[in-house]
């Protein structure tokens, strides 16, 4: 509060003893005044106000069931027919305050990528099975052999294991030496 001088001071109190000389005679003259015009608004407005402020209700609670009736479905129309301009809108002011803290680039969304990985995985097996079969196309196909041993199946086979433990397995090939 700025410090008030002495001459400033005295000529508030003087003007403040001077209202409240003026005060009662002021007074009386505002309280005839404002009853007067109470009278006059009572018998010359209040007639005609009430029944204006009932009829503008009923036309406001009118004119809110006819938006709402009318335009609440076009308001709805609009909203979903505008929804991909709104998406843009908001993705570039998102890219808007990013440049302007500084951030460079397209700001990512989070989304999951594996079902992408999952298919291209699918999409590269599948051309890298198809790429094999046009390879081997018009070769023979070779089939390995399985291994039969030279003794004919009617003879019994020699039983290597031992039925009670006392003595170890023999697993040495009878017919090695002939090889060559």
């Amino acid at each position: 509060m700025p410090v008030m001088n002495a001459k400033r001071m005295n000529a508030k109190l003087m003007n403040a003893k001077l209202m409240n000389a003026k005060l009662p005679v002021m007074n009386e003259k505002l309280t005839a005044s404002l009853e007067s015009a109470r009278q006059l608004v009572d018998t010359r407005v209040m007639p005609f106000a009430i029944p204006a402020g009932r009829k503008a209700i009923k036309q406001f609670w009118q004119a809110r069931e006819i938006a709402v009736t009318r335009l609440s479905p076009a308001v709805e129309n609009a909203l979903n027919a505008s929804a991909p301009v709104r998406i843009e809108a908001a993705r570039r002011g998102r890219l808007a305050a990013a440049a302007l803290r500084g951030a460079e680039g397209q700001i990512a969304k989070k989304r999951r990528r594996w079902p992408v990985a999952l298919v291209f995985l699918g999409i590269g097996g599948a051309l890298g099975a198809g790429a094999a079969w046009l390879a081997q196309a018009g070769k023979p196909v070779q089939l390995t052999p399985v291994p039969v041993p030279d003794d004919s199946v009617d003879t019994p086979t020699k039983d290597l294991s031992a039925s009670n433990g006392s003595h170890p397995l023999d697993l040495t090939d009878e017919h090695a030496h002939h090889m060559h």
